[in-house]
């Protein structure tokens, strides 16, 4: 199938948007890393479903976008938006997170450690 250069152009900032929507998906998993502080082998299953997710979607935006037919340009653009993402937004958005769950969790544990008092002086 003959494309133009304007499709292809199209569909190559499409899927530097899927690639950097994928950084952003990445960042769900690496917050969720740093509330719960997971093991290796946990690591290791949420690398796994990470990458069946974007498997997926990547599979699914080339049915869609480009009728199934896997191109270069299409990988390349989603690595370079998710590069992009990651070097830019993603390195605010992980840092704010990080802020913000270190200050849950320290609420969490005053919280919790007034609610033990409370239950010390009922005993």
């Amino acid at each position: 199938m003959s494309e133009t250069l304007a499709t292809q152009l199209l569909v190559f900032s499409y899927s530097c948007i899927l690639g950097a929507s994928l950084g952003l998906l990445y960042d769900f998993f690496r917050i969720i890393r740093m509330t719960i502080n997971p093991r290796n082998i946990a690591m290791f299953v949420q690398d796994v479903i990470y990458f069946i997710i974007s498997g997926l979607i990547t599979f699914l935006f080339v049915l869609k976008f480009n009728n199934g037919e896997a191109r270069f340009y299409i990988l390349a653009g989603e690595g370079i938006g998710w590069i992009a993402y990651h070097i830019t937004l993603g390195e605010i958005i992980y840092k704010c997170s990080g802020k913000v769950v270190k200050s849950l969790s320290f609420k969490i544990k005053l919280f919790t450690n007034k609610i033990m008092r409370l239950k010390k002086k009922k005993s």
